[in-house]
């Protein structure tokens, strides 16, 4: 059995200020006082987080972990190393996207069970009320063999609802169009294409957006939030933004056998006061540092693999 995984970091920037992107507050200097001390202590528990993903069911740490809001290759480099003196290799894809604060997807993922052979990132270009291009999170795609298996991987960071639903749904549409281009093109020179898709998508897993545009494919956390859970909370309201979706084929004509999928959210990843234990224990509340993790808990999904097939 294995664990494939997602995770958003929550702003996880290093602390050299970037002139090409807007990442001033996260600087020693900046509004938020991101001391290298905080980078380091953000690192340790990150690290932590990350090998204890799905490890009670699995007996080890995900193969396969999508992240989103990661600033650049520093960053990432620094992660791998704090896994690596905890025991445990892990080697990553990342390219830097135009987005103006500098947040970034990658993929992080453990070579003794996955075999990369391509990647590439898809620019999400957006326009604002001027009428002017600019740009979001890359959707980032990994091409690679999973236990000897192909597969395909999209990583995603869909725009946030900051300005209302609403007002922001045209934008989480642009990016669900892009990400349907690539994968239509996929199936189209390989039908029966092994394909997970991951990522924050910004809006719940029964928004119209997936039943209009992703018809082949199963999405694991709609069961999950029909079911009252979250990856986290806007003014204590639930909310499952954090998905994972894989095509039908990987599911009903590959040797992958699902076995669940479910928000980790231990009581170390949760906030201390008892009122509100069910939130995530983030990193900031707005410019109050919480020495915590993050303001999403990871998703995850077990799988395991038929050997007769």
């Amino acid at each position: 059995m294995f664990t494939i995984a997602f995770y958003n970091l929550e702003n996880f920037f290093d602390t050299i200020d970037d002139p090409n992107t807007d990442d001033d507050d996260f600087t020693p200097r900046g509004i938020m006082h991101w001391f290298y001390k905080r980078y380091r202590n953000k690192h340790r528990k990150i690290a932590k987080t990350i090998l204890r993903i799905g490890k009670r069911e699995t007996r080890k740490p995900p193969v396969l972990i999508g992240l989103a809001e990661v600033e650049n290759d520093t960053v990432l480099a620094d992660l791998t190393k704090e896994l690596q003196r905890r025991g445990y290799t892990y080697r990553y894809v990342h390219y830097e996207s135009a987005d103006r604060r500098g947040m970034d997807t990658a993929l992080l993922y453990n070579p003794d069970f996955f075999r990369i052979s391509y990647s590439k990132p898809y620019p999400v270009e957006l326009r604002n009320n001027a009428d002017e291009p600019y740009f979001t999170r890359d959707i980032l795609y990994c091409r690679g063999e999973l236990t000897g298996e192909p597969v395909h991987i999209f990583v995603n960071h869909w725009p946030s609802q900051r300005e209302g639903y609403l007002e922001s749904e045209h934008k989480r549409k642009k990016a669900a169009e892009r990400l349907k281009e690539q994968i239509d093109f996929l199936r189209y020179t390989e039908p029966e294409a092994n394909i997970i898709i991951m990522g924050d998508f910004n809006t719940n897993p029964d928004d119209i957006i997936f039943r209009e545009m992703f018809k082949g494919f199963t999405n694991f956390a709609l069961q999950a939030f029909r079911n009252g859970k979250a990856s986290l909370y806007h003014d204590e309201q639930k909310m499952l933004f954090d998905q994972i979706i894989v095509s039908n084929s990987l599911i009903e004509h590959s040797p992958f056998l699902f076995h669940g999928f479910k928000v980790f959210n231990p009581r170390f990843l949760r906030t201390w006061k008892r009122h509100l234990s069910f939130l995530p224990f983030r990193t900031y509340l707005k410019l109050k540092y919480q020495n915590g993790y993050s303001d999403h808990f990871p998703v995850y999904c077990i799988f395991d693999k038929n050997q007769v097939l």
